[in-house]
C-alpha cells in the first residue's frame, strides 16, 4: 500500500512540473542589464583641469569658479577662467571674463576682457583684446579683434593676431601701430653706479 502512494506521489510531481513548464511566462519582467548611459551635462564650481597632448605632456591647464557642460553641443562653457597654455614650454598664461571649450575640435575660446601674459627676456610681454582663440592642433593661438601688446615701455596695436607655439613667433597683423622703446645696452647696470660711459677703460 505504501509503495502506491509515494507512486502517485511522484507522478503527481511530474505533471505539476510539466504544467508550469508549459505555461506562458512574462520575459519582458525582467530588462537586459545595459551599460549606463554617460551622455549627461554636468556643472563644475571651483574647478580644475589639465589637458595633455598624444605624448601625455600637459599643453593646457584651466581653472576657475565655474564650468558647465552641454553634451548636445560637445561645448564646456566657463566663467571667468584663468589659463595657462604650453606650461613647459612657451609659458602664456591669462584671464578672461568667460569661455568656451569646444570638444571635438580641441580648441578654447576666451572672450571679454582677455589678458595673455608671456616673460620676455626684455620685459613681460602682456596682450589685451576681447576674443582669443587657442587651437590645440595648430598648435596656434590667434585673435580677430584689436590687440594692445606691452613690453617695458612699448606699445604696440594691431587688428589681430598670431601665435604660433612650435616656432617661438609673435606676428601682429592688420594696421600695425604703435612706439617702441630702443634697446639700452646699459639697461641692466646698477642705476646708483657712477656713469663710465667716457671711461677709456683699461689700457691694453
Amino acid at each position: 500500500m505504501t509503495w502506491r502512494v509515494v507512486l502517485i506521489a511522484c507522478l503527481a510531481l511530474i505533471v505539476a512540473l510539466g504544467i508550469r513548464w508549459l505555461m506562458p511566462t512574462d520575459r519582458s519582467a525582467t530588462p537586459p542589464i545595459t551599460m549606463p548611459d554617460t551622455q549627461f551635462d554636468y556643472t563644475l564650481s571651483d574647478y580644475s583641469a589639465r589637458f595633455r597632448d598624444e605624448q601625455d605632456r600637459v599643453e593646457l591647464t584651466l581653472s576657475g569658479p565655474r564650468l558647465e557642460h552641454v553634451w548636445a553641443e560637445r561645448i564646456a562653457r566657463l566663467r571667468s577662467p584663468e589659463f595657462h597654455i604650453e606650461p613647459e614650454a612657451a609659458d602664456w598664461h591669462g584671464t578672461s571674463d568667460g569661455g568656451r571649450v569646444i570638444r571635438d575640435d580641441a580648441v578654447l575660446v576666451l572672450e571679454g576682457n582677455v589678458t595673455l601674459t608671456h616673460r620676455g627676456e626684455r620685459g613681460d610681454i602682456e596682450v589685451k583684446t576681447e576674443r582669443l582663440r587657442y587651437d590645440r592642433r595648430a598648435r596656434t593661438i590667434t585673435s580677430d579683434t584689436r590687440v594692445t601688446m606691452t613690453q617695458a615701455e612699448s606699445l604696440l596695436q594691431s587688428g589681430g593676431l598670431r601665435i604660433e607655439l612650435d616656432n617661438n613667433l609673435l606676428e601682429l597683423t592688420d594696421g600695425v601701430q604703435g612706439e617702441l622703446e630702443p634697446a639700452v645696452a646699459s639697461r641692466g647696470r646698477d642705476p646708483g653706479a657712477p656713469d663710465r660711459s667716457d671711461d677709456p677703460g683699461p689700457e691694453q
